[in-house]
């Protein structure tokens, strides 16, 4: 059987500091210019950002990807992700945070069906069951306070999700939704209105477009009109 080292022997809060400050060093020179910001301890892993992302105090952000003006507020999970641009994640909120067979396997335990590092004996030399699958978020969603996201979920853009939400579903576009399981409980727009911000994918636009644009977000009514795809 491999050793297993029991590490909480030698963690301290220097040592925590100093593993946040190096990834924070490396990951915002790396995306120097790109104004990135990684928050008090937390910890990041594999992930590429884009402009303008911020991740809150206490954040773990593995195997993901950040479109431009998105953010992750604190003590969030986030692993195996694709998450569009504008996109506002709150805080305590799971993201894939991997799944265990519920049928045909005879039981749940990882011991027999995987063989993570984390578990000091396993049965397995080899996995036997796929726990981690990734989530993809479109843009422009609203992540709720301590809602969670199953593993292999797809968010369209527009989307809301409700806080204290499990997510089990796929969810539409601009579609509202909470609640354990979380259900549809309406759309944010009409369809009329829904196509038409699907069409002109204001988040695609230039930083210059937006902000000369800015006041017509304010109101879907303003916004949706003939003349604006031509701006």
């Amino acid at each position: 059987m491999k050793a297993y080292i029991d590490s909480s022997f030698i963690t301290n809060p220097l040592g925590e500091y100093l593993k946040w400050l190096k990834c924070k060093t490396v990951y915002q020179l790396r995306y120097w210019g790109n104004h990135l910001r990684i928050g008090y301890l937390s910890k990041v892993s594999n992930s590429n950002f884009g402009r303008y992302n911020t991740l809150g105090a206490q954040c773990i952000v593995s195997n993901c990807t950040l479109g431009d003006f998105s953010y992750i507020n604190s003590f969030s999970f986030v692993l195996n992700a694709k998450i569009g641009r504008y996109c506002s994640v709150g805080p305590n909120v799971k993201i894939a945070p991997g799944k265990h067979p519920t049928s045909v396997f005879v039981s749940t335990h990882p011991v027999t069906f995987n063989n993570q590092p984390n578990l000091v004996k396993n049965y397995c030399t080899e996995p036997k069951f796929k726990n981690h699958q990734p989530v993809t978020i479109g843009n422009d969603v609203w992540i709720g306070a301590n809602a969670i996201i199953i593993d292999g979920i797809h968010i369209s853009n527009g989307a809301i999700i409700a806080a204290n939400s499990l997510v089990i579903r796929d969810v539409g576009p601009y579609e509202i939704v909470g609640g354990n399981p979380a259900k549809f409980i309406k759309k944010r727009f009409d369809d009329e209105q829904i196509k038409y911000l699907l069409d002109t994918e204001w988040w695609n636009r230039s930083e210059e477009w937006i902000e000369a644009n800015i006041a017509r977000f304010w109101d879907i009514e303003n916004f949706v009109e003939p003349t604006l795809a031509t701006v």
